[in-house]
């Protein structure tokens, strides 16, 4: 699925509100918007997920809120490690997010980085390889729990600091 047949289904669906596009986020020199995540800016500006059903309901943050994961979480950006180009993208409430990577190399990858083990080598599972991915799985998860959390039908891409 493409990104405009994946809004397409989250508009068809009460249990999300698709706020109304306004802009792109600012990022850091030599940090990249990924192509997909660009078009979703283009249709829309962040989505409230699972606002009547679900135990876990998240937000895919608007380009306002879309921040430097480090600087969140951490407080710093940490130049010499590899988070430093992690955006978040999700808020999953309760100091948990989800960020993407905007460095060109690892470009669209999705992390999780929750409050107390992001950036911790070891505990940075990849979720989602492009924001295309992670759009289609927020959607089909139902807000159940995270769908990449005790869930057998998802088979997990290594952690972030892998290939370090």
């Amino acid at each position: 699925m493409n990104i405009k047949e994946i809004l397409s289904e989250f508009r068809n669906n009460n249990n999300f509100k698709v706020n109304p596009p306004c802009g792109y986020p600012e990022l850091k020199a030599g940090h990249v918007l990924p192509d997909d995540l660009k078009e979703f800016y283009d249709i829309c500006g962040g989505i409230d997920c699972y606002t009547k059903n679900g135990g876990f309901p998240i937000k895919i943050l608007s380009p306002n809120s879309f921040k430097q994961a480090n600087v969140l979480l951490l407080g710093d950006e940490y130049d010499d490690d590899i988070s430093s180009s992690w955006y978040v993208i999700i808020d999953a409430e309760d100091g948990n997010y989800i960020s993407i990577d905007c460095n060109p190399n690892r470009l669209g990858k999705c992390y999780e980085s929750f409050e107390y083990i992001h950036a911790i080598r070891g505990n940075c599972p990849i979720i989602a390889i492009s924001f295309a991915e992670l759009l289609t799985n927020i959607f089909k998860y139902k807000g159940d729990y995270f769908f990449w959390k005790d869930t057998p039908s998802f088979v997990p891409y290594g952690d972030a600091y892998d290939e370090v």
